[in-house]
């Protein structure tokens, strides 16, 4: 009987131990690992010419080490040789912080700057490196980037893209119209002819865009877009638009300015239904790698050429401010706000109604999940007061409109790329005849060239 009690306490004891030394492997497991045994195998895996891999061993640790130059300056190479060029931008500046005579790492925040575009903040990288003894060849590898550089702030190329797109899904009010058939009135009951109406669509784009450098600093671009859109069960509402830019744009340091001729013609079921033509100027400038303010104005004619009463000149100005996080989805945020006006241009008594004062906000995000996959969204919100009482309602027509819209990028190779998209919009208005909701859900297939 003894024997049997020793043997249940050994088993006893040895299964205590085997649980023990578990739960001591798994503790150990989620410990941190030492800075020094990261940079370690980190390096390991970049002279063996692993750099993704480096890149995601270091990636996780960076919030824990960040101000360790050593892990920093790692990073910044790894990150760069991986193809995460923001991410090296920030862990190199964390370096300089520390050592700003550190010339290898200068030289690294240049070829950054340099991949993310950001052209006059790598040339002045690039420009202080110099001053650092160095061999002759790297001394010739910077003078080559400072030579590309210097190419394309004076614009000397030029370039162009085409692209088509096709896409099909579903619209659930097609014409923007309130879903109420009857609306009170002040003389009495207004019966509407045409409610909102819902149908399988399709849409076909195409278009492309151009620069073409005229001398130092200044390129003239332009862009030309063709839409189709059509509601295969309400075809009266099928839309039509070609949309058109051209301009000049001249850089001067970190400033850049635009100015353009724009155009557009929307078409209802294939009669002319808008056209606005006007002029837009913007000025944008980049602070650093991370944040960027652009100013921007237009004053446009919008005419109607089947309802002249219509016809407004609308001037309109806003901000926009834009912020890259340092993070491997590399998310890039804005925030737009802006202010207009439409003037009424028509000289019928009593079309006050037609103007308005206008102010909106947009919110933005975009971000990759994987080098191929890149997800978007933008929330925006547009409050509207007219000029006058809207007639037979006998009210000033003041809207709130919201709209939410909501993709997903895929692309593949051979300049193929698919989409699919969510949008829905709602404007709650005064007078009722302009309230509705409306969604719209697509795919579309777009192949660049």
């Amino acid at each position: 009987m003894r024997n049997k009690t020793n043997s249940c306490l050994k088993l006893v004891r040895a299964v205590c131990l085997l649980i023990c030394a578990c739960l001591a492997v798994t503790a150990n497991a989620g410990e941190t690992p030492s800075l020094d045994d990261l940079v370690a195998r980190a390096e390991a895996l970049q002279k063996a010419g692993k750099s993704q891999q480096a890149y995601e061993l270091l990636q996780p640790q960076v919030d824990t080490f960040a101000g360790s130059p050593a892990l920093d300056y790692l990073f910044g190479q790894v990150a760069l040789d991986a193809g995460h060029p923001l991410d090296a931008v920030f862990a190199l500046q964390r370096v300089l912080d520390q050592k700003p005579g550190f010339a290898p790492a200068r030289a690294e925040l240049g070829r950054a700057y340099f991949l993310i575009g950001e052209n006059e903040a790598a040339r002045a990288e690039f420009e202080q490196v110099q001053k650092a003894p160095m061999p002759v060849v790297t001394k010739a590898v910077i003078e080559r980037y400072l030579s590309t550089i210097d190419e394309r702030i004076l614009g000397s190329y030029s370039q162009s893209s085409l692209y088509i797109a096709a896409g099909a899904g579903y619209d659930s009010n097609v014409n923007s119209a309130t879903s109420t058939s009857q609306i009170a009135l002040p003389t009495g009951i207004l019966t509407l002819s045409s409610t909102e109406a819902d149908s399988p669509v399709g849409q076909l784009q195409g278009g492309g865009q151009f620069s073409h450098a005229l001398k130092s600093n200044l390129n003239v671009y332009g862009s030309a877009d063709l839409r189709a859109y059509e509601a295969f069960n309400a075809r009266d509402f099928s839309t039509q638009t070609g949309d058109g830019v051209i301009g000049l744009h001249f850089l001067h340091g970190l400033n850049q300015y635009r100015l353009s001729v724009v155009g557009q013609l929307f078409a209802l079921d294939t009669s002319a239904y808008r056209k606005l033509l006007g002029l837009n100027g913007q000025w944008q400038h980049t602070f650093d790698a991370a944040n960027q303010f652009t100013l921007f104005g237009q004053y446009a004619a919008i005419r109607f050429p089947d309802a002249q009463r219509l016809d407004v000149n609308q001037l309109s100005v806003g901000a926009t401010w834009l912020h890259v996080f340092a993070s491997s989805y590399v998310p890039v945020t804005y925030l737009t706000g802006y202010y207009g006006n439409d003037d009424e241009q028509t000289g019928i008594a009593g079309s006050d109604f037609v103007g308005r004062d206008y102010y909106g906000l947009r919110a933005g995000i975009r971000f990759k999940t994987s080098s191929r996959l890149l997800w978007s969204g933008v929330l925006s919100y547009q409050n509207s007061e007219y000029g006058g009482r809207y007639p037979l309602f006998n009210k000033v027509r003041r809207d709130s409109f919201v709209n939410l819209a909501l993709g997903a990028d895929y692309v593949y190779s051979g300049g193929w790329s698919l989409r699919p998209e969510i949008n829905y919009s709602k404007n709650d208005s005064a007078v009722e005849l302009f309230s509705y909701d409306r969604l719209r859900a697509m795919v579309v297939v777009r192949k660049e060239f």
